[in-house]
């Protein structure tokens, strides 16, 4: 294990620990498993609970007092069970269930409709009847079809997590365990960014705070500037544009380029013509 350790929580990083102190830091509950560590040896922060023997032993002994309290409880309760059935159940009363008397079937006499055939009036009911049973169907169908959109879940955000992200700490949505939709991402060393992630890179609108102050509100690409935004600096001073890939498109310095270019056109112009004027003065001379 590296001598010196780093704990980075609650956007702090705090440190240097030896590997004993760090282990104390874990078994006092100072250290969750989710924080980050890092030394020397290692390439990129990672989480507590992927360190071998930092967060399972601190949690070693709670594991087998559990187990323990669990089987106990399990074990009384079956005792218990075959107590009460072996000294108290004493099963159910066949005598009284055999003195209940079936219930007598009672046939209800059919009443016989005076005439076979049905009136007029008698059609016209039968038919009112079942529009309003046809009626009362429909209603009911729809009522259960609206209540059962309402107790569907909303399947369409992804879960909200934090997860070591390029050197530092992200949190928002993941697709494919990257980051994916609207987050944010902070840096030990000052970067601090809060906007669209698309596939795990930084792209899409969003503000980018620089360790020396400066503030990108804009489009980026790749975690650069890439796109119609502004930077604000410390002292503030705004520069507004297009950039390419962070480096930021100084039209007015074209717009010049093109205009010394077409002054200079125009001039070399005048000088063929001029040229051209002196040729056929000096051949009509001769003539």
């Amino acid at each position: 294990m590296g001598s010196h350790w780093f704990i980075y929580k609650n956007q702090k990083q705090k440190g240097p620990y030896t590997w004993q102190q760090l282990w104390r830091e874990a078994q006092a509950g100072r250290l969750s498993p989710r924080d980050l560590v890092w030394n020397k040896t290692m390439k990129d922060w990672i989480q507590a609970s992927q360190v071998p023997g930092l967060i399972n032993n601190t949690r070693k002994r709670n594991y087998l007092a559990i187990a323990l309290v669990t089987s106990a409880a399990f074990f009384l309760l079956l005792s218990g069970t075959a107590f009460y059935y072996l000294f108290f159940y004493t099963g159910p009363q066949l005598s009284a269930i055999g003195e209940q008397e079936e219930p007598a079937l009672i046939e209800e006499p059919v009443e016989e409709n005076e005439s076979e055939d049905p009136g007029p009036d008698d059609l016209e009911e039968y038919a009112s009847n079942n529009r309003n049973e046809s009626r009362e169907q429909e209603t009911a169908s729809a009522n259960n079809q609206d209540n059962d959109s309402d107790d569907e879940p909303d399947q369409s955000g992804f879960q909200e997590q934090t997860i070591p992200f390029q050197g530092g700490t992200y949190t928002g949505p993941l697709k494919d365990g990257e980051p994916h939709g609207y987050g944010v991402w902070t840096h030990p060393d000052g970067h601090h960014y809060e906007g669209d992630f698309r596939n795990g890179s930084i792209e899409g609108y969003g503000t980018m705070i620089f360790p020396g102050g400066e503030r990108y509100t804009g489009y980026l690409k790749d975690g650069k500037a890439h796109g119609g935004g502004t930077m604000t600096h410390p002292d503030g001073r705004q520069v507004s544009g297009q950039w390419v890939e962070g480096v930021y498109q100084d039209e007015d310095a074209d717009e010049e380029e093109n205009d010394t270019g077409d002054d200079n056109d125009e001039n070399d112009d005048a000088e063929e013509n001029d040229d051209e004027d002196n040729n056929n003065e000096e051949s009509n001379n001769e003539t």
